[in-house]
């Protein structure tokens, strides 16, 4: 049970992290590129933003703006979801889960949710714009993406089902994923159910098919043997779900809707270059490490 719960703990945190880290990795890429991170938008049921001051007015419609702007947290999502499970963890089981679960959600939300919040007025519809193509089938395509990111941690999470009796039967696999992968993902909904104006219908779809899916590559595949035994610390439960209370829960009231519009918020200075949305209700932050950009006039960007 401790070790459900210290799960059930990281899976919570992680899916709240990543989201963060999708549109960070944006106002990083930005900030190299030339550009000002000056803020960032966290909404779960519309395009999450890094709040940026792009390098020049027609920025959106160059190449340095496709890998930094429009590709960069679809890329960032890939990147994780691929090293995280790399990563060694000794014998702990915390770090393991926490790492494995970190992986699942930048499949699940870089894929299979974040695609289709932007077909109108996001990342898509400014990808499909680039490219000239009709935007409204690619988060479908996303969702294979998301499975197949999935296939790794999934396997690793199945593998140690070898020191049960039977080893990885269908049923464990199942019995598994109901109990370690689904609350993450549920929860996830609940919250979006809970605090979004309006639920999206189209990262609801894709969502669904790529949990679905990937219960169905789960049944299917033979995991590997674990390669050694893993042990669960004592205070690690108590760990895990503090930082659920020190970041998961604040993250969910931060960035709460206001009457209905996403919350902004911004330590930068807008200048005419700045993609904040008319739609976003800016929320100034004061700083100390010095990260906002140099004063100048404010209006919505691309």
């Amino acid at each position: 049970m401790p070790l459900l719960c210290t799960s059930w703990a990281f899976g919570l945190l992680a899916w709240v992290l990543l989201w963060w880290a999708l549109p960070a990795s944006q106002g990083f890429a930005v900030a190299l590129a030339g550009g000002q991170w000056i803020g960032l938008a966290v909404p779960t049921w519309t395009q999450p933003w890094a709040l940026v001051n792009e390098p020049s007015v027609g920025f959106a419609a160059t190449r340095a703006a496709l890998w930094s702007y429009w590709l960069s947290p679809f890329l960032a999502a890939a990147v994780l979801a691929l090293l995280l499970p790399q990563l060694p963890t000794g014998s702990s089981w915390g770090a393991r889960l926490l790492l494995l679960h970190l992986a699942l959600a930048a499949a699940n939300l870089g894929f299979a949710w974040l695609p289709g919040l932007g077909v109108e007025d996001g990342l898509l519809a400014g990808l499909a714009r680039f490219f000239g193509l009709d935007p409204v089938w690619a988060p479908w395509g996303g969702v294979a993406f998301a499975v197949l990111l999935q296939a790794p941690p999934l396997a690793w999470f199945a593998s140690h089902l070898w020191h049960g009796p039977g080893g990885p039967t269908p049923a464990r696999k199942l019995r598994l994923w109901v109990a370690h992968l689904v609350p993450p993902a549920a929860s996830w909904l609940a919250a979006v159910a809970l605090t979004a104006p309006q639920l999206p219908r189209r990262s609801l779809a894709t969502f669904l098919a790529a949990q679905l899916l990937a219960l169905a590559l789960l049944l299917g595949r033979k995991p590997p043997h674990p390669l050694g035994a893993r042990e669960l610390g004592r205070t690690t439960p108590f760990l895990a779900w503090a930082l659920v209370l020190l970041l998961a829960v604040p993250s969910w009231v931060a960035f709460a809707p206001a009457a209905g519009r996403p919350k902004g918020y911004l330590w930068g200075r807008e200048r005419l270059t700045s993609n904040v949305r008319r739609e976003v209700l800016r929320l100034p932050l004061t700083l100390p490490l010095g990260l906002g950009a140099p004063r100048g006039s404010s209006s919505p960007g691309s």
